[in-house]
């Protein structure tokens, strides 16, 4: 699995900007780098097919928040509620002319070609975005994503960026933010109870990295999502 000093991107919504870097060097120099023609056609191919599957990832995300939503009020709202719009599904899904399966492996396999090619140098590594990040230290951790469950639980994916330990912070309608665990692991579930019982409520999470309990280095960017009664 990708790690902090790996050069392939460890956050999914990292990747489409990567691989559309990877394409346009592929295809400007990628033949003379040791390449054929058809992977230098497959790799274009690879770059809008995780563009497009990341898009439409996000789409289907929030269509599934707002259903969630919707059919809480057809079920649990108070009598007299006025009757909701139910969201819209995304559009069907656009698979790519030239798409196939295993797209990290097959990357993988072109850098080793390009690698290894004759004129092959670190400078040229850096253009293809193949060459790791210098090892300066954990970099910053994030929250890849947050899941509402039922009875107000939030399960948290996280990226640790290197770090062992994770503070989580949690904030609610715009209030404080509090720290309401630490997590070893690239999950976290969130147990806090509803400020109003049978109530959804918007809430934020952080994480940050810690060292000997000591909290250090970059707050990560902030997530949120809508919890379910």
């Amino acid at each position: 699995m990708p790690n902090n000093a790996d050069w392939y991107p460890p956050r999914i919504a990292d990747r489409a900007a990567w691989h559309a870097n990877f394409a346009a060097q592929a295809n400007a120099t990628g033949t003379s780098d040791g390449l054929t023609a058809g992977q230098v056609t497959q790799i274009a191919a690879d770059s809008q097919m995780v563009e497009n599957l990341i898009n439409y990832d996000q789409e289907v995300d929030t269509f599934a928040q707002g259903f969630t939503e919707y059919m809480r009020i057809m079920l649990s709202a108070p009598l007299n509620e006025p009757l909701p719009t139910p969201p819209a599904p995304p559009p069907a899904f656009s698979v790519v002319l030239g798409a196939a399966a295993s797209i990290e492996a097959r990357t993988r396999q072109y850098a080793g070609i390009i690698k290894a090619a004759p004129g092959y140098t670190p400078t040229k590594g850096e253009l293809y975005g193949i060459v790791a990040p210098a090892a300066t230290g954990p970099g910053t951790p994030a929250v890849l994503q947050a899941t509402a469950l039922l009875n107000s639980e939030v399960s948290l994916s996280l990226f640790k960026a290197g770090y062992s330990v994770l503070a989580v912070d949690m904030r609610r309608g715009g209030g404080n933010w509090t720290q309401i665990g630490v997590s070893q692991t690239a999950t976290f579930l969130d147990t806090t109870d509803a400020a109003v019982a049978g109530q959804p409520e918007q809430r934020e999470y952080r994480v940050q990295g810690m060292v000997a309990n000591q909290r250090i280095g970059d707050v990560s960017p902030v997530v949120s999502v809508v919890t379910v009664p």
